[in-house]
C-alpha cells in the first residue's frame, strides 16, 4: 500500500468527537454516550483516525511540528528555527501516525568520519517527530544521523538524545518542555564517531552484503512461495533484485568492508521501495539499522572476532 510522503498531505486539519453507540431493545434502537472515549477524526475526508481515552491529549501534526522546531533550537542552541527545514514525512494511507524530519540548512552542524587523505564522508544530524492520533504511539523526538551525500539516515536507540512524551493531559500541557543534558549533547557527535569509525577497517567480502541487510532489517522469504499469489512471488524477484544493484552499487564505491554494507543497510532503511514483502516502515527500518550499529561496531573491535 503507497504512503503519505508529501508533508501537505500529512497536515491534514482533525477533530474530536463523542462516541456513542446504537443499542437495540425491545422498545427500539437507542443511542447512547460511551462517556470515557471520545474518536480522532480527520474532518476532511470524515475518517475515524482513532477512538481514545477521555483524558487522551490530542497533538494535532501543524502542532507536533512546530514543536519540533523549538527541538532543534534546544538541542542545537546555536541555530534558529528558520534554519531548519522538512527534509522527509512519512505516514501510511489511514494517517493514524506520522514522522517528520527536520534538517539544518548549511554545513554548519556538518562533521568527517574519514581523514581527509581518504575522500571524507560528511555527516549530518537530524531530528524526527514522531505523532499519532490512535494511542499507538507517543509524541517523540528523536536526534538521528544521516550520510549527506545520498540522504541514508538511521535512529541509534540509547546513543543519542530522545523527548517522548505519552498523549495523556497530564504529560501534555499547551507547552513542551526539552530538558538537554549538556554532558551527553557534548558527546552526541563524538558517540557516532566512535561507532562508525571502526566500521571501514572491517572487512566484510561481497557475497555476505545481501544476508546482513536481510538479517538485520528481518527480512524473510514467504513461505511457500512457488504456490501463492503470483504478484508476492513477482516482488520477491524485484526485491532481491533492488538488494543486489544496493550492494553491488556500494561494494564499487567503498569496499569489501562494514562501512559499505553499512551504507547499503542505511540507504535501503531510509529508501524503501515499495514490495508486498516489507512489512516495517521507514522508521521501523532505520532503527533496526541504528541497533545494528551500536551492536556490531562494538563487536567487530573484540580480539575474537
Amino acid at each position: 500500500m503507497s504512503r503519505l510522503a508529501k508533508i501537505e498531505d500529512i497536515l491534514f486539519p482533525v477533530e474530536e468527537h463523542p462516541v456513542f453507540v446504537h443499542v437495540k431493545m425491545k422498545s427500539g434502537e437507542r443511542r447512547l454516550p460511551v462517556s470515557d472515549k471520545k474518536a480522532i477524526l480527520n474532518s476532511k475526508t470524515n475518517r475515524v483516525l482513532g477512538v481514545v481515552s477521555r483524558g487522551y491529549r490530542l497533538v494535532k501534526n501543524t502542532e507536533a511540528l512546530e514543536w519540533a522546531y523549538q527541538c532543534c533550537t534546544m538541542v542545537f542552541p546555536n541555530t534558529k528555527p528558520v534554519e531548519w527545514e522538512v527534509k522527509a514525512s512519512d505516514a501510511p494511507q489511514t494517517g493514524g501516525h506520522c514522522f517528520i524530519d527536520l534538517v539544518h540548512n548549511s554545513s554548519n552542524l556538518d562533521f568527517h568520519l574519514v581523514d581527509a587523505k581518504s575522500r571524507p564522508d560528511a555527516f549530518g544530524p537530524f531530528i524526527r517527530v514522531t505523532n499519532s492520533y490512535n494511542g499507538l504511539r507517543a509524541l517523540a523526538f528523536d536526534v538521528g544521523f544521516y550520510r549527506k551525500v545520498c540522504q541514508n539516515g538511521m535512529i541509534i536507540p540509547e546513543s543519542v538524545i530522545r523527548f517522548k512524551f505519552n498523549h495523556m493531559r497530564r504529560d501534555i500541557g499547551n507547552s513542551l518542555r526539552f530538558e538537554i543534558d549538556n554532558q551527553k549533547l557534548s558527546k552526541l557527535k563524538d558517540s557516532f564517531q566512535d561507532l562508525v569509525g571502526g566500521l571501514k577497517e572491517c572487512r566484510l567480502p561481497r557475497a555476505y552484503f545481501e544476508i546482513l541487510l536481510r538479517k538485520v532489517l528481518a527480512i524473510h522469504k514467504p513461505k511457500d512461495i512457488e504456490n501463492i499469489d503470483n504478484k508476492i512471488s513477482a516482488d520477491w524477484k524485484l526485491l532481491n533484485n533492488h538488494l543486489g544493484l544496493l550492494c553491488d552499487r556500494y561494494f564499487m564505491d567503498l569496499g569489501d568492508n562494514a562501512y559499505a554494507a553499512f551504507n547499503a543497510l542505511t540507504d535501503f532503511a531510509s529508501h524503501p521501495p515499495e514490495n508486498r514483502c516489507l512489512h516495517r516502515d521507514r522508521h521501523s527500518m532505520q532503527r533496526l539499522a541504528g541497533e545494528w550499529l551500536a551492536k556490531f561496531s562494538q563487536e567487530c573491535r573484540q580480539s575474537s572476532f
